[in-house]
C-alpha cells in the first residue's frame, strides 16, 4: 500500500500508441480505488504536451512510439518536471532497454505480457519513488 493520504489518488498518464492496449491498461488502473488516469497520449510529442497540462504523478510510457520514442520522451518530461515518476511498459525487454529507461530517469520497467500481474504493484512502487523491474521467470528470454 502507498503512504498516500486517505482519498489521495495517484494521477497517471498513459502513453501508448496501440488503442486496444491503452484501453486495457486504463481499465486495469481505473479498477483501483487509489488510481486515476488523468491523460492519455499516442505519441512522444503528445506526451510532452499532456504532461505539462495534466501534471501526472506517474507516466506509464511505452518505449516504441511514433516520432519521439519513449526513452527520449521520458528524458524530456523529466527535464521539465523532475517530480514525475516514469514506469516503462513495453513488449520488448532486455538489459539495454532497461538501462536506457533508467538512464533517462525512469524508475521502472514492466513487460506488457506481465501487466495483469505486475502493473498495479509496479505503479505503487514507482509512485513511492522506488525502482521496479519486471519479473523474468525461468525459461523466459530477458
Amino acid at each position: 500500500m502507498t503512504s498516500e493520504a486517505p482519498g489521495k489518488s495517484i494521477r497517471i498518464m498513459l502513453v501508448e500508441d496501440h488503442n486496444p492496449t491503452r484501453a486495457e491498461v486504463r481499465a486495469l488502473i481505473e479498477s483501483q480505488p487509489d488510481m486515476t488516469v488523468v491523460a492519455e497520449a499516442e505519441t512522444g510529442e503528445a506526451a510532452l504536451d499532456r504532461a505539462l497540462e495534466f501534471l501526472p504523478d506517474v507516466v506509464v510510457m511505452d518505449i516504441l512510439l511514433p516520432g519521439i520514442n519513449g526513452i527520449e520522451a521520458t528524458r524530456k518530461i523529466l527535464a521539465g518536471q523532475p517530480a514525475v515518476k516514469v514506469l516503462a511498459l513495453s513488449n520488448h525487454f532486455g538489459d539495454s532497454l532497461v538501462q536506457a529507461i533508467l538512464s533517462a530517469g525512469g524508475l521502472g520497467y514492466v513487460r506488457k505480457n506481465r501487466a495483469l500481474e505486475e502493473l498495479i504493484p509496479a505503479l505503487r512502487t514507482v509512485a513511492a519513488g522506488k525502482r521496479y523491474i519486471t519479473q523474468v521467470s525461468a525459461g523466459q528470454k530477458a
